[in-house]
């Protein structure tokens, strides 16, 4: 059974904090498959990146952002960041 026939996320922005790591980037790749564009997130922008080259090499649309949910001032720029892009 195809991901596609359970859900689609087409036309969704999803966010997964920690979607560089050991559950996230499988959580990741799943939601772009979906459909989503996925925005990882976490205080390791270069995993991030890093795993957002691997979904995009999959043909999917995801995105690498810095965020330490400790520094309010960090989420706030994100949320900015986010909200300006998608």
């Amino acid at each position: 059974m195809q991901l596609s026939s359970l859900f689609q996320l087409n036309s969704s922005v999803v966010i997964v904090t920690g979607g560089a790591g050991l559950y996230g980037a499988p959580i990741s790749m799943a939601l772009a498959a979906a459909g989503a564009t996925v925005v990882i997130a976490s205080r390791n922008v270069s995993e991030c990146k890093l795993q957002a080259e691997k979904i995009t090499a999959e043909g999917y649309s995801a995105y690498a952002y810095a965020l330490d949910l400790s520094v309010e001032k960090s989420i706030q720029d994100f949320v900015e960041q986010v909200i300006e892009h998608h």
